[in-house]
Order: structure tokens, then C-alpha cells, then sequence
């Protein structure tokens, strides 16, 4: 998804059809189930084991559909974890990195978490989950099919980022029933392969044991909003034991979990806000892990003895969004001319140190169908000033609106001033602190913004069509393109890969040559963390999940 979701509104914003990069292989009945999970591995006393993590703040609240942030997502992701599925974790030993198994085909690379069975329609209309008995929420109270139903009918009503997810599942156009109490189907409107993935992924909006939720639920907060924003109740490996915003947050093991005590039985957040005193705190032994570091930081981490940092590719894609809305930008010559006066090779070198890539296409580079063979913006200001000219656009004033809490933002700031002042661009930065960029965003508040996004799901059709179709809430631009609308949605349910492909190329082409966005870089993901912490997994969202976490 992105840094920051929770203005999203209700809107059925991939039409409630999907399709995972090969297609999940249609059957009557797939029995994922192997018996029970083993518990982590265990050494010492494990009322010892704590694991002390430093970020920039903590987060606002507990629940994503109050506060859908990057630090909500950190702590949903450890007490939530997924709604009834997961992904299945493997080794990419040409990376170094373990990670979500989110490239696999088929239904290969899911892991049935909190479902004993699964059970698909050859159409794939129609999910039928059958709970596993032993599974508890972190209060103790038991799994059943009224806890999966009044998460997502949570999630609908509240209308944030849970009913996007909801959207995308196509459950809130179809039918949720409960069979028994162990026993929760899902009858979709259409067919929908990319149903369980993105299932995997959605903590936003649960799952919730409803029966704490509830009692804690009144006729002027009947979804708990209240208690849900500062307490936890799920079904994952940690809850929250204590927490002052702003300050500290501090989860403790689930009791109940159902794959046993994860190897850090609690976890101390701390907020940190500067990222020299985060940095410093890791390096004195104070700290485990440290959480977005500049560049030059992560360097001078690698090169400490005890202390490594664990980089992946990733998904991420930071640029400059365009409000289309604002005439001179509406002329796609000078959104083309923007992209070639852009100095590329001076924001991976100055910003980035080296620990970024460049982006070349809208879709991640290790998503299926990725092409970068229509990325023809390397810096020319000869052909930049020739583009504006065609264009009969004259000189004008551009506002950019960034977070100052984002360390690059920034940085790039000035360089994307004195780059475009070349082509008779004036740029106004306006940095604001990130609850005022939010509001702005979603508003629509200026012609230009600093954004970090990355898309959760690992197919094409999903990559593109969560930022940029037309009627989606995160398109903030307002871009619309007829040929690239009506591509997507046959992109979803193509099961031909050849034919997907072909159509996720020419949906790329249009992209690039329409620049709704400009493409700066992909920052990547990097964790600094004291040597003896392993076992990171990486995983689409981009947090660390604790209860991957392994001690030597």
C-alpha cells in the first residue's frame, strides 16, 4: 500500500475481481493443513528474551482504520499478523534474504495459518474456510466464523483501509455466512485468484476477537473504536502490555498463540524521533534493532562490529506525484518534460549513498511482467526545454508539499527546485510535519508531493490499479487514461500468462508516456540490528516481523 492510508474511502476499487501472477490452481477441495505449527525455536529463560526496538515514533493508535501509518502497521503486523491466512516463508539465496513467499504460483505460496482447510470453487468464486479449534485470541477467547464475519463487516462500515482490502477480496459485493462455528464461507460476485493473497496480507481491520471487541462496544461507538485504539485484541503472536504515545509501546507473547511462543517474549518499542540518537543507542549495545536510518547511517552501522544491516530489493517506490488537477501539469509534454530534467544519478548518489535503484516502471522490478524498456527519461534538459516548448508552456509556479518526517524528503526537495528552475519551473518547497501532508494529500492540496507507496500484492494488474485506475481514492493526481482503464480489469481475471503479460507491457507504455507520477527511486528496505538478531523475513509491507526473529 504506502506510508499513510487512513483517508481512504469506501470505494469498490478493484471492481471485486483479482488474479495472482499464474493463477491459483482451481480444485473442489485443497487441504492445506499439515498439523499443528511447531514452536519457535527456544533457548534460556524466555521470560528474558526481550528484543528492543527503536523507530520514530510510536504509533498514534492500535487500529488501522483509525491510524493506517507505517508505525500502526509495524505493531498490526506483530499483534494481527494477517486476517486467516499467511504466506508461506522461503530463502532467496541470490538475495541473501529470507521472505514472504508472495512470487509463488498458484496457492503454493500460502500458508493456511488460522484455517485447518481450505476449500476453493473451480470458478473460484466461493471460499470455504474450516478454522482450526486451537486457535485463541490473546485474551483467551476462541476462533470462530463470528469473529472473521464481524472483522470484515467492521471494516466495511468504517470505510478506511480495511474496506479497500475488503473491496479488493470482493467480499463487501458478496456473501459471508457462517456454516458452524469453525466453518466461514465467502461467495464472491465474480471469480477472484487473488483472494487469498491478498487475505495474507490484510491486518487492516482485524482479525479481531469480536467477543472482546463487543463488550467493549456502545450504541455511539458500536465498532469499539475506542478500545481498539488502545488495546489490542487478535490472534497473532504479541498484544500490547502497556503503552504511552509517543513515548514507549511494549508487547508481550500471545499466551495463546497457536504456533506456540515466539523466541522474543517482548518486545520494548521506543520512540526516537532523531535517527543519530537511534543509530548511537544501537551502536553503544542499548538498542537491537533501528529503524529508518539515513544512508550514510546505515553505512557506518554495516562497517561496526555486532551490528548488521539486512537490505532487500523491495517494492518501494518514491516520487513525485503530480495534481493533474493544476492546468500547466494536465499537458502530458510537461510532465514528460519534468521526468527528463530530473538529475537521477545526483539522488542516488547525494540522497541515497548508493542504497537505492532506480525506477524504471510503475510496477516493482521483482513483480511478475516488470518491463523497463519504456523508461526513456534519463536526465536531458535540451529535450526538456524542447518539450515545454511543444507544449507552448511557458514559465510557472509549482508547489511541493513533502513530510519533514522522512529523512530524504528533505534532501530531494532542493534538488528538484534547482532542476526544474532550469525549464522555467519555479518550485515552492513546503515541508510540513506529517499529519499536515496527509490532510494535504488527500485533499489535494498542492501541484505536486513527495511520496513514498509500495503495492502489497505481487501481480501487475494490482500493482497498477491500486495508484493510478481512474477511480481509486490513492490516484491523487486525478489521472485518467480510457486505454489503460479498461486494460486493467482484463488483466485481473487473465489466467493466459502470455496474454497478461502482453497486456501488463502496453499498460506500462501508457504509463510512461503519460508520467502521472515521476519516478525518482526505489529506497529499498534496510533493517540495522545487532548481529545476534536474526531470521528477518521480508515481507510486502516492508516491517519487521517480530515473531520471525531468532537469537544466537
Amino acid at each position: 500500500m504506502g506510508r499513510r492510508h487512513q483517508k481512504l474511502a469506501r470505494r469498490t476499487v478493484l471492481a471485486n475481481c483479482g488474479r495472482t501472477a499464474l493463477g491459483l490452481a482451481a480444485a473442489s477441495s485443497v487441504d492445506l493443513f499439515s498439523g499443528p505449527s511447531p514452536a519457535k525455536a527456544a533457548a534460556g529463560n524466555p521470560q528474558q528474551r526481550a528484543l528492543v526496538y527503536l523507530d520514530t515514533d510510536t504509533p498514534p493508535s492500535f487500529d488501522l482504520d483509525q491510524t493506517g501509518i507505517r508505525l500502526t502497521e509495524q505493531l498490526a503486523s506483530a499483534c494481527y499478523g494477517g486476517d486467516i491466512v499467511r504466506y508461506k516463508i522461503v530463502e532467496d539465496r541470490k538475495a541473501g534474504v529470507r521472505l514472504a513467499d508472495i512470487y509463488a504460483s498458484g496457492n503454493t505460496g500460502i500458508d493456511p495459518g488460522l484455517a485447518a482447510k481450505i476449500d476453493l470453487s473451480n470458478d473460484q468464486r466461493v471460499f470455504t474456510f474450516h478454522l482450526r479449534p486451537d486457535v485463541k485470541s490473546s485474551l483467551g477467547n476462541p476462533l470462530t466464523s463470528d469473529d472473521v464475519i464481524w472483522s470484515f463487516k467492521r471494516s466495511i462500515a468504517l470505510k478506511q483501509t480495511g474496506a479497500f482490502f475488503a473491496n479488493v477480496m470482493g467480499v463487501t459485493e458478496g456473501k459471508m455466512e457462517a456454516l458452524d462455528q469453525h466453518t466461514v464461507r465467502f461467495t464472491l460476485p465474480t471469480s477472484n485468484p487473488i483472494f487469498l493473497r491478498v487475505d495474507a496480507m490484510k491486518y487492516y481491520g482485524g482479525l479481531f476477537d469480536a467477543t472482546a471487541a463487543r463488550a467493549h462496544a456502545t450504541t455511539a461507538d458500536p465498532w469499539a473504536k475506542a478500545y481498539l485504539a488502545s488495546h489490542t485484541a487478535g490472534f497473532s503472536a504479541y498484544m500490547a502490555e502497556s503503552f504511552i504515545k509517543g513515548q514507549q509501546v511494549t508487547l508481550v507473547a500471545n499466551p495463546n498463540w497457536y504456533q506456540g511462543a515466539p523466541y522474543y517474549t517482548r518486545i520494548v518499542w521506543r520512540a526516537v524521533p532523531e535517527s543519530a540518537n537511534r543509530l548511537s543507542a544501537l551502536l553503544r549495545g542499548d538498542a537491537d534493532i533501528a529503524a529508518e536510518l539515513t544512508p550514510p547511517q546505515l553505512q557506518r552501522a554495516a562497517k561496526t562490529p555486532g551490528i548488521t544491516v539486512t537490505s532487500y530489493i523491495a517494492n518501494k517506490i518514491k516520487s513525485i506525484q503530480l495534481n493533474l488537477r493544476y492546468k500547466p501539469l494536465a499537458d502530458r509534454r510537461v510532465r514528460q518534460a519534468i521526468a527528463y530534467a530530473i538529475p537521477y544519478s545526483e539522488i542516488l548518489n547525494s540522497v541515497y549513498f548508493g542504497t537505492a535503484r532506480l525506477v524504471k516502471s510503475p510496477i516493482p522490478e521483482t513483480y511478475p511482467d516488470y518491463t523497463p524498456d519504456f523508461w526513456t527519461y534519463s536526465t536531458n534538459l535540451d529535450k526538456a526545454r524542447a518539450l515545454m516548448k511543444e507544449a507552448g508552456q511557458g514559465p510557472f509556479p509549482m508547489t511541493l508539499t513533502y513530510s519533514l518526517a522522512e529523512y530524504d524528503n528533505p534532501l530531494l526537495a532542493p534538488i528538484i527546485r534547482a532542476a526544474l528552475k532550469e525549464i522555467g519551473i519555479t518550485v515552492t518547497l513546503n515541508g510540513v510535519p506529517d499529519a499536515v501532508f496527509v490532510d494535504r494529500l488527500y485533499k489535494h492540496e498542492g501541484h505536486a508531493f513527495l511520496e513514498d507507496n509500495w503495492p502489497f500484492i505481487a501481480h501487475p494488474a494490482y500493482a497498477l490499479w491500486v495508484y493510478w485506475n481512474a477511480t481509486t481514492v490513492l490516484n491523487i493526481g486525478g489521472w485518467v487514461n480510457e486505454e489503460f482503464d479498461a486494460l486493467l480489469p482484463r488483466m485481473l481475471v487473465e489466467l493466459d500468462d502470455k496474454k497478461l503479460a502482453a497486456m501488463a507491457r502496453r499498460a506500462q507504455q501508457i504509463w510512461e508516456e503519460e508520467q502521472p507520477w515521476i519516478l525518482l527511486a526505489n529506497p529499498g528496505w534496510h533493517v540495522a540490528h545487532r548481529s545476534n538478531v536474526t531470521n528477518f523475513v521480508w515481507y510486502p509491507d516492508n516491517d519487521v516481523r517480530f515473531q520471525e526473529l531468532q537469537g544466537t
